[in-house]
């Protein structure tokens, strides 16, 4: 029936409207998300776009191909005007931060549209994405005050996942902003205390009371009473049975106010801010519970209560002579199977009969299962399995599913494999010629006995790898039917093999070392990479034959990497490259024993010991490394570290590299009389009595900091005082570029300790006598010819895309494909995102230096810049060199994103723009540009930089470690 089903509605071409909320902060992704659907396979009969929360029509007008409705308060109301207003057979509900996948239409209405349940009207698979127009839903409008509310259940994520590329777009409040809920709090606890529907009081309760619970600090007396009895009144009307369906943390934070402990329940919530869910457990017998002591209240056990769920991941499958082999792990990931011993039974289940074939498990205890659950507190070495399964002992033809149970303690649970390794053997199951293998999330691992197994594809022109090794080289052994070339990459990044043939035997050696821009020699960095061979005929990636597949995941650990040989999705050869951290140092379990060692430590400082940290380690530069290259030169008998996030970056002559997350990172902190660093360290990290933290930051504080970002995004009194604690309450010592600077920290901060005022280290080189030849050797390593014209494009970290605390999409107001067109091979354009941003690729003439590991050089190496709002304006007025604005969105941040300390204009010694035309017109004549803003940047040094004198580190190192 649903096969008759599925064709008919591909022979009826379905009509699809595509309803499109657009809301504050989204309009600037609108583009993205348009283009999107005007290149699908199948484009939709209609899109509707429906603006709300302030933005109106005018925001909207000029685009071709839509229709756009009158503005709504919220984003449900908007919704709703879509649904009313759409003459499709089916609507299709996004966001305009979202964009599809080129494929996604076609198979939301074909494959997916077919499904029984959203051919009835339920819409369970698709969540609240996609509906017949008949069956659509009407969302609540004041549920909708924010843009997610609506579309944040799982389903519709899964939805997400499966059809929306990730364009780095964020929602409508940026991330790290705490969502200002209270001004919606008396709407939302009116429809929260009439809901009666189980269903919509779990939904609710799970996806939208939180932002509520986040920002009550901020409510009246009055709205947290009124929120406190909406809330008694919404779990009292929840069936007991389903007060397990709401996450324990926020089961409990709404029980606290529920039972009139607003104020626990806020400090508990500032308390966990950055816990991301983890806690320790017990159990009781067959009850599972949360231990989340909540001090001065006397909470009851019902209310710590958690459903246990087993969960098991298909690692491996390998055929062993008649036999196949599965390794799984299977755990409830709140069960400590360390200190309860689990036990397993494992079985295959014919699907139409329900008859069972009993199998043995066999214990393969893998710290990799405790990596893989992901848990700070629980461990699950002993979840890993080893099944065998012989197909033959599957009588029945038809689908034989794999079902694990596991007894531990009180609690017995059985499960199917609804995940898997997809990069390793598990995604590629072969079982031989008795059947086939197949794997969904549904229906987990299946033998099919009866059916033939796919045919293997047809042999290509790419050579064939029979075996790989893995160490500082790989080495790939095969055979191939011509010469051919083989690269190592990823990204921008190339490493040649040394090919060597005997007939039609090849053997390919890969050194997993670089040297890039002509710097010295070191290991690749961390990442996935791929193999892409080339022959005179043919290219591609290098294909992973069946029988090597068979053997991944594999994994080495060197010298100098953690390396694991990996199946590409396209069935391609992947080595993902890691630093080498331990087996006891990998995953949350481990990093929170050494931080609980770490915090236990008792040892004396050793005073003789600096530790140097930059930018997480991605880089031994800045501020740290100036100081230290001075404290190295007059301090010679202090030891120094560098903190590094793998062996791609090199520690300075003189210094010792410790790994970032290793034992001998904690060990070192703990230790250490000075800890040297330019961003603020993890939060586990308490500056001990007798210890030093320098912290010399990394720009010229001139954007919003401090109290006054934080209050900006909405940080309520407890959670400013988190950040105060994790941040100035650590400093000892603040290095700032001038003693007018202070007044800024000692507000923002309230830090009073001591300041290093007079200058900021990382300057010294661009004043110093060695300047003119850092110059030209930095231009040579980039291969910028002589007379070349150098133009570097550096835009700042933009807080408000931000899509977590360290990554960040890179603004494009200058569109720098044109400008390199514009201006043609007498200018190459140096590409700089910060280093937070997702860097692009490379072009013609355009060259992408956001790996580059020195910023000074590449200020040194470029003869004009064109920045925005990026602190760098200030380093670079130290060379003279002329700078571009491009500020299009200038009065916009100023009020409603990131915001100054003081007026941007008085602190842009140069002219701003609006446009990418405007920039190619300035940069072309940059002797022209330089003498009409030489008076201008000449006042801003001695406005901003008079203690740049080339002097400032030997200051910091005079104050610090004085002889």
């Amino acid at each position: 029936m649903l096969d008759r089903v599925r064709r008919a509605v591909r022979r009826r071409r379905t009509s699809v409207a595509v309803v499109v909320t657009v809301g504050p902060r989204q309009v600037r992704h609108l583009g993205v998300c348009l283009e999107s659907l005007a290149g699908q396979d199948e484009p939709p009969s209609e899109i509707l776009l429906c603006p709300w929360g302030g933005v109106g029509p005018t925001d909207l007008r000029g685009i071709e191909g839509v229709r756009v409705l009158l503005p709504n308060e919220t984003a449900n109301a908007a919704r709703n005007a879509g649904t009313t207003s759409a003459s499709s057979d089916t609507l299709l509900y996004l966001e305009a931060n979202e964009a599809l996948e080129p494929w996604a239409l076609a198979t939301l209405v074909g494959d997916l549209a077919a499904a029984e349940d959203t051919l009835s009207g339920r819409g369970a698979t698709l969540g609240a994405r996609l509906w017949r127009a008949k069956s659509a839903p009407e969302f609540l409008e004041a549920h909708g005050r924010f843009g997610q509310a609506a579309l944040d259940a799982a389903p519709a994520r899964e939805l997400a996942d499966r059809t929306t590329r990730d364009t780095d777009s964020t929602w409508s409040t940026p991330f790290g902003t705490v969502p200002a809920a209270c001004a919606e709090i008396g709407e939302f606890a009116w429809m929260l205390a009439g809901l009666t529907n189980p269903d919509v009081l779990v939904r609710v309760l799970c996806h939208d009371a939180g932002a509520f619970l986040d920002d009550l600090e901020h409510a009246t007396a009055g709205e947290t009473t009124a929120f406190a009895q909406a809330v008694s009144t919404a779990l009292d009307t929840l069936p007991r049975a389903r007060h397990l369906d709401v996450p324990v943390e926020t089961r409990l934070r709404l029980w606290l106010v529920a039972h009139g402990h607003a104020a626990a329940m806020s400090r508990f919530t500032a308390d966990r801010w950055f816990d991301e869910g983890q806690f320790p457990t017990r159990l009781d017998g067959e009850r599972l519970l949360a231990v989340l002591p909540v001090p001065g209240v006397d909470v009851p056990d019902d209310v710590f209560e958690i459903r246990p769920r087993l969960e098991v991941s298909l690692r491996r499958v390998r055929r062993d002579g008649h036999l196949v082999r599965l390794t799984v792990f299977a755990a409830c990931r709140w069960i400590d199977f360390a200190a309860h011993p689990p036990q397993f039974r494992a079985r295959m289940a014919h699907a139409r009969t329900g008859a069972r074939v009993a199998l043995t498990p066999e214990s393969r205890p893998d710290r990799a299962a405790t990596r893989h659950f992901r848990q700070a507190y629980q461990n699950h070495d002993a979840a890993g399995l080893e099944i065998a399964v012989d197909p033959n002992w599957l009588t029945l033809d038809g689908p034989w599913t794999l079902e694990i149970g596991l007894s531990v303690g009180g609690v017995t649970l059985w499960g199917r494999a609804t995940d898997r390794d997809a990069r390793g053997s598990a995604g590629l199951p072969d079982v031989g010629l008795s059947g086939r293998a197949s794997f969904d999330s549904r229906h987990g691992f299946r033998i099919h006995r009866g059916v033939k197994p796919e045919p293997r594809p047809e042999p290509t022109s790419a050579p064939v790898v029979s075996a790989v090794e893995l160490g500082e080289s790989i080495v790939l052994h095969g055979t191939t039917p011509a010469d051919f070339t083989l690269e190592l990459r990823n990204g921008d990044w190339r490493v040649p093999a040394r090919v060597t043939t005997n007939g039609r035997d090849f053997t390919a050696v890969v050194p997993l070392r670089h040297q890039p821009w002509e710097l010295s020699a070191r290991p690749l960095p961390s990442g996935t990479w791929h193999f892409a061979w080339a022959s005179a005929s043919a290219h591609g990636d290098l294909p992973i034959p069946r029988d090597l597949a068979d053997q991944t995941p594999r994994e080495r650990l060197t010298r100098s990497h953690r390396i694991r040989l990996v199946r590409g999705l396209r069935d391609q050869i992947l080595v993902d490259l890691a630093a080498p951290l331990r087996e006891d140092e990998l995953g949350p379990w481990a990093q929170a024993r050494l931080r609980a060692t770490y915090a236990a430590t008792t040892a004396p400082l050793d005073p003789n010991l600096v530790v140097f940290h930059s930018y997480a380690g991605s880089g031994t530069t800045d501020s740290p490394r100036a100081i230290f290259d001075e404290m190295r030169q007059h301090r010679p008998e202090l030891r120094a570290v560098w903190g590094v996030a793998d062996h791609s970056v090199p520690a300075p002559v003189g210094s010792r590299p410790v790994l970032i997350r290793s034992r001998g990172w904690y060990d070192v902190l703990a230790r250490a009389g000075t800890v040297v660093t330019n961003i603020e360290m993890n939060r586990f990290f308490r500056t001990r009595p007798g210890q030093r933290l320098v912290q010399t930051f990394h720009g010229y504080p001139s954007k919003a900091m401090g109290t006054g970002l934080w209050r900006a995004k909405n940080f309520s009194p407890l959670r400013l005082e988190s950040q105060l604690d994790n941040t100035a309450r650590q400093w000892t010592v603040a290095c700032v570029p001038s003693p007018e600077m202070e007044l800024h920290y000692r507000e923002q901060y309230g830090f009073d300790g001591t300041y290093l005022n007079q200058g900021y280290p990382r300057d010294d080189v661009l004043v110093g006598p060695a300047a003119e030849s850092l110059r030209e050797l930095a231009r040579d390593r980039l291969g910028i010819a002589p007379g070349q014209n150098a133009i570097l494009y550096a835009p700042t970290w933009r807080d408000d895309l931000a899509t977590n605390y360290r990554a960040a999409p890179m603004h494009q107001h200058l569109d720098v494909a044109r400008m390199a067109e514009r201006l043609g091979p007498d200018h190459v354009v140096l590409l700089r995102g910060h280093r937070f941003h997702h860097p692009p690729g490379s072009g013609a003439r355009v060259l992408d230096v956001s790996a580059y590991p020195e910023i000074n050089d590449l200020i040194l190496a470029a003869d004009v810049a064109v920045l925005d709002y990026s602190s760098l304006r200030f380093d670079m007025a130290l060379t003279g060199k002329p700078m571009v604005f491009l500020v299009p969105d200038l009065v916009d941040y100023a009020d409603e994103k990131r915001g100054f300390l003081f007026p941007f204009t008085n602190s842009a010694p140069g002219p701003l723009v609006d446009t990418t035309e405007q920039v190619i017109d300035l940069v072309r004549d940059v002797p022209a540009l330089t003498a009409e803003w030489a008076w201008a940047i000449d006042e801003f040094n001695a406005t901003y930089n008079a203690w740049q004198d080339g002097r400032s580190a030997a200051r910091a190192v005079d104050l610090l470690f004085p002889r």
